[in-house]
């Protein structure tokens, strides 16, 4: 019987409710004995009991119908059987046992029409019956009266013919007491049962895998439409927000600064020209700070400009540090949020300072400000009002995504620290290995 527990799955972790909740959900029709097992595996099974017990038997559904062909039937039963009428009598006989085995949920010893001994055996899980194995054939002269008898029951003067007929048949047939017989009832009542149970929570499993396969493929397709729809707005933004529209529109008006002789607007245009340059290009990973420096200068430089004694700035980076590489794009958003959410949010204004240094054999960078110094948290509060419609808002998403890029490329040991002092300022530490080659993941 080894054959049969391939691929063994228990069903001693399903409860009853669970085989009621997967019969009820649209699975009914797939419990039946046919669906569970197979044809062709079920009259092996017939087949391997039929060897190891040496009785015959057949498989029928919960209605009593035969759904499988019978194994070891005997000739005096084969002879009986292809008679109309008395095969008609056989089939009452094994319906009556499979209805009895159904009530009592046990197997059920019965004598069939022709005298001969046979058991019903039901097959049931969790308190459902879906079937059994009619089995037996067999001579048995010490079965106790208690024992149904159906000779007294289903007989016609012509199946008592073909039995007188095929009288030497039936002496052919093997005597078995009627205690080995129902030791082997039983044990066939524990195999097909288990098997039963292994059938059916592979079935379940499998509804179960089905469904987790299912879920995951709505996730999948919502997610892949979802990135279609995030591509979309991706290029339709890119398309809205043409760089070298921009830029070559501010350069006509550069070239109008210089028509009318207005050098002020001249050079600031030209800073920020430049500073959309940078903004807006293509860039690799990495640069050097020699390339940032310059940039976050011409920043700086164009909002001079523009607040005059309002900003005050110094950049003291050592000249051996600006052919370092650092990520591009790292210093823009914290220079940036020291000019927007410490300076300007001061009426007097204050100044912004940029140094650097190596320590530990790691590059550090500080961006510091002496402007009103408040939390992260304090300015979401301020400009809460203002939604996505306030330099805040982008500053802080730019600050988000340096950190991001730091932990990404370098691991969870660096990251970029912001100091806050109420009313004195704000410090941002960046620190990332000297050695890029090393740590670069």
């Amino acid at each position: 019987m080894e054959e049969f527990y391939e691929n063994d799955y228990s069903i001693e972790h399903h409860t009853k409710v669970d085989i009621d909740n997967y019969m009820n959900d649209d699975n009914s029709n797939k419990l039946d004995i046919i669906h569970i097992f197979g044809k062709e595996k079920l009259e092996k099974i017939q087949t391997s009991l039929s060897k190891a017990t040496g009785l015959a038997f057949i498989t029928v559904d919960y209605k009593g119908e035969p759904i499988t062909e019978s194994t070891y039937f005997s000739k005096f039963c084969f002879n009986i059987r292809k008679d109309a009428s008395a095969v008609e009598l056989c089939r009452s006989s094994d319906a009556f046992g499979a209805i009895q085995a159904a009530v009592t949920q046990k197997p059920n010893v019965y004598f069939c029409p022709c005298g001969l001994l046979e058991v019903a055996i039901p097959i049931v899980v969790k308190g459902h019956y879906l079937g059994g194995f009619i089995g037996g054939q067999i001579r048995c002269n010490d079965a106790p009266s208690s024992v149904s008898c159906l000779e007294s029951v289903i007989h016609s003067k012509k199946s008592e013919k073909l039995l007188e007929d095929n009288r030497k048949l039936m002496e052919e047939i093997p005597e078995y007491s009627y205690e080995k017989f129902v030791d082997i009832a039983n044990l066939v009542f524990l195999v097909i049962n288990q098997l039963s149970e292994n059938e059916i929570s592979k079935h379940m499993q499998e509804e179960v895998l089905k469904k987790r396969i299912k879920k995951f493929q709505i996730a999948n397709n919502r997610c892949r439409k979802e990135n279609e729809q995030k591509d979309m707005q991706l290029n339709e933004l890119k398309a809205l927000s043409n760089p070298y529209e921009i830029i070559n529109g501010l350069i006509s008006i550069l070239n109008m600064t210089i028509i009318e002789n207005a050098p002020q607007t001249n050079e600031m245009m030209n800073l920020f020209i430049e500073y959309l340059k940078y903004m807006y290009m293509e860039k690799e990973t990495f640069t050097t700070i020699s390339n940032e420096i310059e940039h976050v200068n011409q920043y700086l430089k164009f909002h001079k400009k523009r607040l005059g004694e309002r900003l005050d700035y110094s950049i003291n980076i050592p000249k051996d540090l600006y052919i370092r590489k650092i990520p591009t794009a790292l210093l823009m958003p914290f220079v940036q949020n020291a000019l927007y959410n410490g300076i300007m949010l001061k009426k007097e204004g204050g100044k912004i300072s940029l140094s650097g240094d190596i320590k530990d054999n790691n590059i550090v960078l500080i961006i510091s400000d002496n402007g009103v110094g408040l939390t992260g948290k304090e300015l979401d509060i301020k400009f809460e009002s203002f939604k996505d419609k306030n330099e805040r808002y982008y500053i802080k998403l730019g600050m988000e995504c340096a950190m991001e890029k730091v932990k990404r490329l370098f691991g969870e040991d660096y990251n970029i620290v912001i100091e806050d002092y109420r009313n004195k300022g704000r410090k941002c530490i960046l620190i990332w290995p000297e050695n890029l080659n090393e740590r670069i993941e």
